[in-house]
């Protein structure tokens, strides 16, 4: 009888979070920008949630808002699904709820599209011509950030821009910055996070490499390979201009 009153109360000192009081935010990137580790760090707050990489382009219905709510019991919803290649366009296709905030991951074009190549081609990618790096660059990377330029604008309020090499440089200062964007009860930034709860990071998902799996932010290394690449593309039309738009230029 003591247990179950002790049960009772605890029952109902636990506040229950109604779906029309949770703040729902996505993470929109290019693919290989860095995301599942940005999605990592800002899941360490204890009030937004640790979910694998997820489709918000699918909660179209009238209940979208209720279904999102329901994926985790955190208070702060963060729903990851970066631009797929044929998504240049029509990414995001925005989840059918009000009130969405966005957090936007940008990653400088020669890093991003070394690592595209890696991704798309695999165990032939060392024989690719060099003249794919540019539709990785122009078609794909430059298409898909001026496309989120002109959509959400850098206001602070419902969306955040953040480059990766800002947040690995210094991960403490920016995550001090998203949680406060996002209204978390977490007020001082990491650099450091858990590992995800109730699945594992993998390729195909997220990230499944060495280095999320070391649980703490780590400052990439940039071959060589990667500058050339930069030599080759920088100065195409598009991406000359979004990577002045982004601050990199």
């Amino acid at each position: 009888m003591g247990d179950s009153s002790l049960h009772a109360s605890q029952t109902m000192t636990t506040p229950i979070i109604e779906p029309s009081e949770k703040t729902i935010a996505l993470e929109l990137s290019t693919m290989r920008s860095g995301s599942t580790l940005l999605k990592a760090l800002m899941a360490a707050a204890p009030d937004i949630s640790s979910l694998p990489e997820t489709d918000f382009q699918k909660f179209q219905a009238p209940d979208a808002a209720s279904k999102i709510a329901a994926l985790c019991d955190e208070r702060i919803v963060v729903l990851k699904r970066p631009a797929w290649f044929n998504e240049t366009k029509s990414y995001p296709k925005l989840p059918n709820a009000s009130e969405v905030r966005q957090v936007i991951l940008a990653r400088d074009v020669h890093t991003s599209t070394a690592s595209l190549r890696k991704m798309a081609f695999r165990k032939v990618e060392p024989i690719i011509p060099q003249f794919v790096d540019n539709w990785l660059a122009n078609g794909y990377w430059a298409a898909v950030y001026a496309n989120l330029f002109a959509r959400f604008p850098d206001n602070g309020s419902t969306n955040f821009w953040i480059r990766y090499e800002d947040l690995v440089q210094d991960p403490v200062q920016w995550t001090g910055k998203l949680f406060q964007f996002l209204g978390s009860d977490r007020t001082e930034g990491i650099d450091s996070y858990p590992p995800p709860s109730g699945y594992d990071w993998k390729w195909g998902s997220d990230d499944g490499g060495d280095k999320i799996k070391s649980l703490k932010v780590q400052a990439p290394k940039i071959p060589q390979s990667s500058l050339d690449i930069l030599e080759r593309v920088k100065d195409l039309p598009r991406v000359s201009e979004v990577r002045a738009q982004l601050g990199y230029a």
